[in-house]
């Protein structure tokens, strides 16, 4: 079963008077077998991420395979 769960990240980027914030939205596909499980997933996997996250919804994805023949 896959999750997606999507991920709002808070970063800082340079303007001419300084730095300013810009949020942005990403979304990650986890293959589990349930939506707690996707949570802790991804936030282990982001958790040296250079900017502050926070995760902003998890739900079951239609997706029912990845194909990846290399």
């Amino acid at each position: 079963m896959y999750y997606e769960v999507q991920v709002l990240f808070i970063e800082e980027v340079q303007v001419k008077n300084g730095t300013k914030e810009k949020k942005v939205r990403k979304n990650y596909l986890v293959e589990c077998d349930a939506c707690s499980v996707a949570e802790t997933k991804v936030r282990e996997w982001l958790k040296n991420s250079p900017f502050a996250f926070d995760v902003k919804w998890v739900k079951e994805s239609k997706i029912v395979e990845v194909v990846d023949e290399g």
